[in-house]
């Protein structure tokens, strides 16, 4: 979130007997001493044009306002749909909109008007022809914490407006020049608009401007996983709503691990979402005509932004604005030095100062510092490629993105939603690339289609995201081994599973001597167990494919034998018959290595390959190999396919060496 004090606009109004000179120095600005020191009250302005509710602030009491006169030491105040205008001695008019408030002094001559908030349009007319010059003529200086704008005498119209933590002023007629701190002039033609938010000025040219907005509201929702919210004036996150939340300016938002949120904008179809272990900080959303703006600060993690078709979208970040006029689709990361800007979908702007960047579809943009233009470059695929084709399936924990990919090249429209009707979509706009990257949802279904210039269909398909979770079912799997005459025959896949030898209790025995052998060599002990109960486990992997004769010994509290231990079998058989693709190694979060070593098991006809590559299976349909780590995060991406049936996709996700 910005550092910038609340804001309050100061609008001088300096009476003179002839035109300033644009080269003139500004005024300063008048201290608040000079203003209290007032003499006699001086009638400054008249009030007039009122509607709704409107109140004048008189000697400390508000009173409901009348029109007529106003003097030094006034303050009109503006409710919900209050509205009003002041009109000056040289015809200039400021109006006033609502829920605003507009404050009256006069020092040494000159009329300072303190606009606190709301938006207020201030006009000089044009003078008619043979009409001679009004004896006074008033010139303009906006004042704000981070530098100031004149607006001369000659036929202007300039709004202001003046939120919480920013301000806008929007030259619709005439000219003005805006000073910031450090001395950089800006100059703004009709048409043009400054913007000025976290202590940095934006000059935003023809065409490009939002007109005057609306403040509307943001609804937020958890997409997946677990998500906070912190009240800008709170002290603790608190777990978001099942039903939703409505955010403030100010509000914070952040997500855990594998979680997202979804957040929507009133009466307007784009939509923005958070990734997981992101946080951000909304500055205000508005909306006026076909334009939506939304403001904040990503102060980590990833962003998703849909601007929706047909309007006209700003996206305002510290050090970077984000302008669109179409449907498009960009994916934002927060960098230690700036911001990466993938343009997925359409085209946009970026904006920073008075540079203005295209960026397109296909295009990756790096922002660094403070000012400067972005490093643009073609934006490869993601590193997991899914072709057409429905019911595909993607297992993983921590992908950051998937890729969507077709054969004919060319312009084309895509969409992305969660529903095969295509209500909503989380994706849609223009390409120009056989491909399209999108965030990888933690669980959920994809659908997504691609239709060519001409409206035909160009590929289509279905892809289903889920943790995974059968192996480490598997892993969890005890087979009990009871004591008796039968032989026990436990089938497994994967890998030799956990194994629990159950047998009667003796009455004087204090614990028991469990020993296992292989069949045809009881001279050596493949396992052992002393143990107190009447069971005695053994952990997966501690007895491999096999024939196995096993007993059970009760032992004296002296550990003397009371009894001999009887012979019984078991037997443990692999089968191949898994349904799925196990992969036994890496773990994910296992530290990253030059290369890593990859071992699993894949049924029957399948075909297996990590990172692309083929992998050769042995005659159980085991692989047991050595695989380059790919992606950022490191990853392993194992593909099973099998005639007939969609392609599974199981991601590993490693954790980055000196982490």
């Amino acid at each position: 979130m910005s550092n910038a004090r609340p804001w309050l606009l100061a609008l001088l109004l300096v009476a003179s007997a002839c035109d300033q000179d644009a080269a003139t120095p500004p005024p300063a600005a008048p201290d608040a001493a000079a203003v209290a020191a007032v003499g006699p009250a001086v009638e400054l302005a008249r009030l007039e044009g009122l509607s709704g509710e409107v109140m004048v602030e008189r000697g400390g009491k508000k009173l409901p306002a009348q029109e007529g006169p106003l003097y030094s030491g006034d303050a009109v105040e503006t409710g919900t749909s209050g509205a009003a205008t002041m009109r000056f001695a040289d015809g200039r008019s400021v109006e006033v909109g609502s829920d605003a408030r507009v404050g009256l002094d006069e020092k040494s001559g000159e009329v300072v008007l303190t606009v606190e908030r709301g938006i207020v349009l201030t006009r000089v007319p044009a003078r008619p022809a043979g009409t001679p010059a009004s004896a006074r003529k008033v010139s303009l200086t906006l004042l704000t914490p981070f530098g100031l704008t004149r607006v001369g005498s000659e036929p202007s119209e300039v709004s202001v407006q003046v939120g919480k933590d920013f301000g806008r002023v929007e030259v619709k007629l005439g000219a003005i020049e805006f000073v910031d701190k450090e001395g950089h002039q800006l100059r703004a033609s009709e048409g043009d608009s400054v913007d000025v938010s976290a202590g940095r000025a934006e000059l935003l040219l023809k065409g490009s401007r939002v007109i005057e907005l609306e403040p509307i509201q943001v609804t937020v929702r958890v997409g997946s996983g677990r998500a906070e919210l912190k009240p800008k004036e709170g002290k603790r996150w608190r777990a978001m709503r099942a039903e939703g939340d409505v955010l403030a300016p100010g509000d914070g938002i952040r997500t855990r691990p594998g979680a997202s949120v979804e957040m929507s904008l009133q009466g307007s179809s784009s939509r923005l979402s958070l990734g997981p272990s992101a946080e951000m900080v909304l500055e205000g959303a508005a909306q006026g005509g076909n334009r939506d703006e939304a403001r904040m600060e990503l102060k980590q993690g990833g962003l998703g932004v849909q601007l929706a078709k047909g309007r006209e979208s700003r996206v305002v970040l510290p050090g970077l604005t984000l302008e669109g006029d179409g449907a498009s689709r960009v994916a934002v990361r927060r960098t230690a030095s700036g911001y990466l800007v993938d343009a997925q979908t359409g085209q946009l702007t970026l904006v920073r100062g008075n540079s203005r960047q295209p960026l397109r579809a296909g295009e990756r943009a790096t922002v660094t510092g403070d000012s400067g233009a972005a490093v643009i470059e073609a934006l490869a695929p993601a590193m997991l490629m899914l072709r057409e084709g429905d019911g595909t399936e993607v297992y993983h924990q921590g992908l950051p993105e998937v890729a969507f990919g077709w054969e004919k090249a060319g312009e084309a429209t895509v969409e992305v939603a969660m529903d095969e009707a295509f209500t909503e979509p989380l994706v849609s706009g223009t390409v120009f690339q056989p491909f399209v990257n999108v965030t990888a949802p933690a669980r959920g279904l994809l659908y997504w289609r691609v239709r060519g210039k001409d409206g035909q269909d160009v590929a289509k398909g279905s892809a289903t995201f889920a943790p995974e979770r059968l192996g480490r079912d598997l892993d969890r799997v005890r087979n009990v081994v009871p004591e008796g005459l039968e032989k026990t025959t436990i089938f497994y896949q994967d890998k030799p599973p956990a194994v629990t030898f159950t047998y009667g209790e003796e009455a004087s025995a204090a614990k028991y001597r469990v020993a296992v052998y292989r069949v045809g060599a009881l001279e050596k002990v493949v396992a052992e167990r002393t143990v107190a109960e009447a069971r005695a486990a053994l952990d997966a992997g501690a007895l491999g494919e096999g024939s196995y004769l096993w007993s059970v010994t009760p032992l004296s509290a002296t550990g003397e034998q009371l009894k001999g231990g009887r012979m019984n079998k078991l037997e443990l058989v692999y089968d191949n018959s898994v349904p799925l693709l196990l992969v036994s190694q890496p773990r994910n979060g296992q530290a990253a290595a030059a290369k890593v070593r990859a071992t699993g098991v894949a049924p029957v006809n399948a075909r297996v390959s990590i990172n692309g590559r083929p992998v050769a299976l042995d005659a159980k349909h085991r692989f047991d190999t050595w695989a380059e780590p790919v992606g950022s995060p490191p990853m392993l991406m194992f593909k099973m396919s099998r005639p007939g049936a969609p392609d599974i996709h199981t991601v590993r996700t490693l954790r980055q060496r000196g982490l």
